[in-house]
């Protein structure tokens, strides 16, 4: 009895200090609201049905309660010392993560970097094979090494790593080197081990394990046979799981990123973010887009959506995937590519799932009222996209339903028509423009498709909503350049690529605001400055709508989130 007392107190004192943790956690990571401020002498673009301007912002809590001149926000006041005065700055909505792989950007405080210009500095094998090095040698022997950003076509010897040069860095350590598209990677003898790969393991379905000419295993795998090294590649843990957590939330904050997405979640994943979701980590709104084994589970039971979600943290859009990445040779085209891979002919890429597949996946989530994301970058894949959701709607009409084409790089106006004719909308990475135009142009897809990537004003001509996304961490989470790129159509190394399907800058910013609410059906609570609205609020350094230039070099000095602050730049005061 007396053993059963002691236990008693050990678990109410372990139960007690679980809930004072809890508290602590709360209190910092939620801080609560101003009961009231406002904030005035402001440049206020409102992202409104008008695109309104205002001077004033009042706000209550977490809600927005009105917008209108100095005076007016003054006269509301309950007390004249709320008013923040921003001496002309501008007030906008925080931006809107239309599409990316939160918080994979945070593998930067636990990966080696190898992007190349105008991201990294990587620019030879060599480069590349010393960082990789560097990180194997802070890493315990048995665990996994990866790195990412490996760009083949920039760096000087144009080329893959291969196994074979992996191996030489460690025999005692897992290596995976992910390419930027993030639709293959290179693996080292150990890595491939771990998965039960080798030379007579048969390549799946839309996917290709590249051997060398002895026929024995290359390194480099592409699309469907790179997921099981991803996956384990991945399985970080919860402790290194936080830490690439709180790097890409800091990231996000100071680009007034104030909803973000985990734009392709696998179980393991989705049970990691509504982990952390659940203690409150995360400032931003989260949207998690389950993969199909996710959305499986979910329908079979295994895995809760109640349990899943919590205040900031839900689930959005079940994700598909149609083709690879066009900088890859993996994207599906109608038309074979420019340049052609070596050793083939009229080669076009391929589909990482059949038609069949796909459209008996799209039909039976469509049916069941889930809204679908699909992947498709190639004008092949874009044409079985629209094929499988024509059946779906076809066969369960729904108004209203807005399915979204992910990329939908090399959409032709045909298929616009068709996409607004079903009420498909795009999310377009236009910022490829700027970090892999020049490529597209002169190897990929040549002078006249390139010029038709990303077609904006196609989508706009056509009345048929659409976003931009970065897809990060493919490439930095930069909003504002991807508003600019999407305005001025420059490549990086300085040429103009279709400047016909530019929009203007206040089309781009509302492309990564209400636009993308929209798009996850989230306009009634956020994307505009509107009373009702939630307070999701970022101040910039200058006016984005005053020139391009401003538009790229925009700063975030101030980022709220419900009304609470969470990131201040040192040199706002």
């Amino acid at each position: 009895m007396k053993l059963l007392i002691r236990l008693a107190k050990v678990l109410t004192a372990l139960a007690l200090m679980a809930t004072v943790a809890w508290v602590i956690i709360t209190i910092h990571f939620n801080p609560r609201p101003p009961a009231e401020q406002a904030f005035i002498n402001a440049h206020i673009l409102t992202m409104d049905k008008d695109n309104s301007i205002a001077e004033a912002i009042l706000l209550r809590e977490d809600k927005i309660v009105a917008l209108g001149s100095n005076e007016e926000i003054k006269a509301q006041l309950k007390d004249p010392s709320n008013a923040i005065d921003l001496a002309g700055k501008t007030l906008m909505p925080g931006i809107i993560d239309a599409h990316g792989h939160f918080p994979g950007s945070g593998l930067a405080a636990l990966a080696a970097d190898l992007n190349s210009p105008p991201i990294g500095n990587v620019k030879t094998v060599a480069d590349a094979l010393a960082r990789i090095k560097a990180q194997a040698q802070q890493t315990p022997a048995g665990e996994w090494v990866y790195a990412f950003g490996f760009d083949d076509t920039q760096i000087a010897e144009q080329r893959f790593l291969s196994r074979k040069e992996l191996d030489k860095i460690s025999t005692e350590h897992p290596i995976y080197v992910s390419h930027i598209s993030g639709h293959m990677g290179i693996a080292n003898s150990m890595a491939f081990a771990a998965v039960g790969y080798d030379k007579n393991t048969s390549d799946p379905e839309g996917g290709h394990i590249i051997r060398d000419k002895d026929g024995e295993l290359a390194g480099l795998v592409e699309e469907n046979a790179q997921l099981p090294l991803v996956y384990k590649a991945l399985d970080i843990g919860p402790l290194k799981a936080y830490k690439m957590s709180r790097y890409a939330i800091d990231e996000y904050l100071q680009q007034g990123v104030t909803s973000t997405q985990v734009g392709l979640a696998s179980p393991t994943f989705l049970k990691g973010i509504s982990a952390l979701g659940k203690l409150g980590i995360y400032p931003q709104r989260v949207v998690m887009w389950p993969d199909l084994n996710a959305a499986q589970m979910l329908l079979d039971g295994e895995l809760s959506k109640t349990n899943l979600e919590s205040e900031r943290v839900k689930l959005g859009a079940v994700k598909l995937i149609s083709d690879g990445s066009i900088q890859g040779y993996t994207g599906f085209l109608g038309h074979p590519y420019h340049i052609q891979p070596e050793g083939k002919q009229e080669y076009r890429g391929y589909p990482t799932m059949s038609q069949a597949e796909l459209t008996e996946a799209v039909i039976k989530y469509h049916s069941l009222g889930w809204q679908i994301a699909v992947h498709g970058n190639g004008d092949a894949a874009i044409d079985q996209i629209i094929e499988a959701y024509s059946e779906a709607q076809q066969q369960h009409p729904r108004k209203d339903a807005r399915p979204i084409i992910i990329h939908a790089q090399m959409t032709r106006d045909d298929q616009l028509d068709k996409f607004a004719e079903l009420g498909m909308t795009p999310s377009f990475f236009n910022a490829h423009v700027y970090y892999w135009g020049d490529r597209h142009k002169a190897i990929f897809m040549g002078p006249e498709r390139a010029r038709r990537i990303s077609p904006m004003q196609g989508a706009l001509q056509r009345n048929i909503p659409f976003t931009l996304h970065l897809d990060t961490p493919i490439v930095p989470m930069t909003p504002f350049l991807a508003a600019w790129s999407a305005v001025t159509r420059q490549t990086s190394g300085g040429d103009t690529l279709g400047i016909d399907q530019a929009i203007s800058p206040i089309q781009a910013l509302r492309a990564i605001t209400i636009d993308a609410a929209w798009q996850i059906f989230a306009e009634s609570e956020r994307g505009s400055l509107e009373p009702g609205k939630l307070a999701d609020i970022i101040v910039l350094d200058r006016n984005p709508l005053a020139s391009a230039q401003n538009l790229r070099d925009s700063q975030v000095l101030l980022t709220l989130i419900g009304g609470s602050e969470r990131y201040r730049a040192a040199s706002f005061k």
